[in-house]
């Protein structure tokens, strides 16, 4: 806890982000004017899965205590979902990909194919918009791309299937980039 304690000591803005020798995430948030929590994520699996190690709630300046029922008022689960968020963008904050959905979209003529460079694409930029909080992606890619979100929902189960996106549970958005599709995109492997 000492490195998370002191990251949470020096956090002056909204939040700020640690890495320690191992890899962990440290994440320090500041939630509402007098709490302050610190997460230590651990990366697993495949890229962007964060397994949440340790977390450390504190209340604002002075030496005033805290009941559970006051940390029990907190929004822990989208504490953490944050948590997450900011430690995956800590990792490869700058990585290109070989191509985009929008890319390959021009270059074929508004039809993106069922390709493993297409697949891969579209598993890229779904991940992307999970990760960015969006709640119905494969409606945010109809809105960017056009067509209807039931046929953004099925190419995603079908990138899904075929290995370019990790499993979840029926009916829930989310999931990992493989790396196979890391791969494919000539994205870093790590």
């Amino acid at each position: 806890m000492d490195e998370l304690g002191a990251l949470l000591d020096e956090v002056t803005r909204d939040h700020a982000v640690g890495v320690t020798d191992d890899g962990e995430r440290l994440v320090a948030m500041r939630v509402a004017e007098e709490w302050s929590v610190g997460v230590r994520l651990h990366r697993e699996g495949n890229h962007r899965q964060w397994a949440m190690r340790e977390l450390v709630v504190r209340r604002g300046a002075g030496d005033r205590s805290f009941q559970g029922a006051d940390v029990r008022d907190l929004p822990l689960g989208a504490v953490v979902s944050e948590a997450r968020r900011l430690a995956t963008r800590s990792v490869d904050p700058g990585s290109e990909p070989r191509t985009t959905v929008g890319r390959l979209l021009e270059e074929r003529s508004g039809r993106l194919g069922r390709d493993d460079l297409a697949m891969a694409a579209l598993a890229l930029e779904y991940t992307r918009l999970v990760e960015q909080g969006e709640r119905a992606p494969a409606k945010r890619m109809a809105e960017r791309h056009g067509g209807s979100a039931g046929t953004w929902t099925n190419r995603v189960a079908e990138a899904r299937r075929r290995g370019y996106l990790t499993a979840v549970g029926r009916g829930e958005a989310g999931g990992a980039l493989t790396s196979t599709a890391r791969v494919l995109l000539d994205l870093d492997v790590g």
